[in-house]
């Protein structure tokens, strides 16, 4: 959605962005999808779901033999007031990316003002900046995506000022100004900034209201509980996606991570179960990429920081190399982060931030982790070798070998 927005994606028809329509279903897979039906609850006695048909605001009972539930998730709120203005936005669903599209082409809003800093946070400012509106990111810490670490959090946050994105620090929002039923300016602990349209993006909560209605087990992290058959606590019910608590393949905890990804990963392997088939979902390593601007960041597994808070002894070792060879054009810096647990030398986790494709290269590393590869094994990967795509020896493999010595 945010290159939708930001037109960067040449398509502006917003149905050209629904991959299938209820009608292809249907025709090649013969089934039924009933849009504008509200489920209401779900009675597990009877194996029976309340549905509200919302064009006919009438209720009708449907029984299941197996039911999924991929309830997905929603955008977490401030709770402050006025934060249902119109020009207050938050971006999890196609028609929010409509209603934030319309209301920039209907308003040509000249200021922004972001409230967060994660992926969303991020993509939009560059949507908002091939828009020329002038945009202030609004964090309650010091760094975006401080998590991967101060380094990369630094140059994302150099990006941003190069790209003229204000980016304001541990703030804390107190109030929004309105006028005329619009916010005007978000109120803060350092200071007030004007907006003619607010985007909120400070996280997800998980739709759970009708598994936990139901009495389904809810996990740590307040999604739906699941096995690695994505079976719930009921053996007739099934759940994937946000909605759903699945392990971590390093640490075997339960983690509640949002991407599309992974919910259609999980999606195949609950519809296959509940149609009686027997395969399972590994898990998941958190392997995410994103770009903002020119700035591309990708991470797997754990950093450092979440080894040790796990309790593993665990050891880093940052690189900065390059993208392709120095006198190759296009050629330009990549940061590596490398984490490995120290007794077996079994990598853990990574972290990329760089330009020019470094974005794609933590998909190596995911496989590494996948395969749980240790540092000497990386050493000795076979990767490809041409001065358009990388330098003789891949950053990946000099931060390997760096490691290797560390650990010794």
């Amino acid at each position: 959605m945010p290159y939708y927005i930001g037109d960067v994606a040449k398509s502006k028809v917003i149905d050209k962005y629904v991959v299938r329509p209820p009608e292809v279903f249907k025709k090649d897979h013969d089934i039924d999808i009933h849009t504008k039906h509200e489920v209401i609850n779900i009675n597990r006695k009877k194996r029976e779901i309340l549905i509200r048909d919302l064009d006919k605001n009438e209720e009708l009972k449907r029984p299941y033999d197996k039911l999924i539930i991929t309830t997905g998730s929603h955008s977490r709120k401030l709770g402050v007031e006025n934060e249902d203005a119109p020009n207050v936005f938050s971006l999890k669903s196609l028609s929010d990316g409509k209603r934030i599209k319309d209301y920039i082409n209907e308003n040509s809003p000249r200021r922004a003002v972001t409230i967060g800093a994660g992926f969303i946070s991020l993509e939009m400012a560059e949507a908002f900046g091939e828009l020329g509106i002038e945009n202030t990111i609004i964090h309650r810490r010091d760094l975006p995506m401080r998590q991967l670490g101060k380094d990369i959090a630094e140059m994302v946050l150099d990006e941003l000022a190069e790209k003229e994105t204000k980016f304001v620090t541990d703030a804390k929002i107190s109030s929004f100004d309105v006028s005329n039923g619009k916010v005007t300016s978000v109120v803060t602990d350092k200071g007030r900034f004007d907006a003619e349209m607010v985007l909120v993006s400070v996280g997800f909560l998980p739709d759970v209201r009708l598994a936990k209605e139901a009495g389904l087990e809810i996990g740590e992290t307040g999604a739906i509980w699941v096995d690695d058959r994505q079976r719930t606590s009921d053996d007739n019910i099934y759940a994937a996606g946000d909605c759903v608590e699945v392990k971590h393949r390093i640490t075997s905890r339960g983690v509640n991570i949002a991407l599309g990804d992974l919910a259609n990963k999980q999606g195949w392997v609950a519809g296959e179960n509940a149609a009686g088939g027997d395969i399972v979902y590994p898990g998941v390593l958190g392997s995410a990429h994103f770009k903002v601007f020119d700035l591309e960041v990708g991470f797997t597994g754990l950093t450092l920081a979440a080894a040790q808070k796990e309790g593993i002894d665990a050891v880093c070792q940052t690189i900065e190399g390059r993208s392709r060879p120095r006198l190759y054009p296009g050629s330009s810096p990549i940061r590596v982060h490398l984490v490995a647990e120290r007794k077996t030398r079994r990598l853990i986790g990574a972290q990329i931030a760089g330009k020019d494709g470094a974005g794609h290269r933590i998909n190596i590393l995911a496989a590494a982790l996948a395969g749980n590869l240790s540092i000497d094994d990386i050493v000795d990967l076979d990767l490809a070798y041409a001065p358009p795509f990388t330098p003789t020896i891949d950053p990946i493999l000099v931060a390997a070998r760096s490691l290797q010595k560390k650990i010794g």
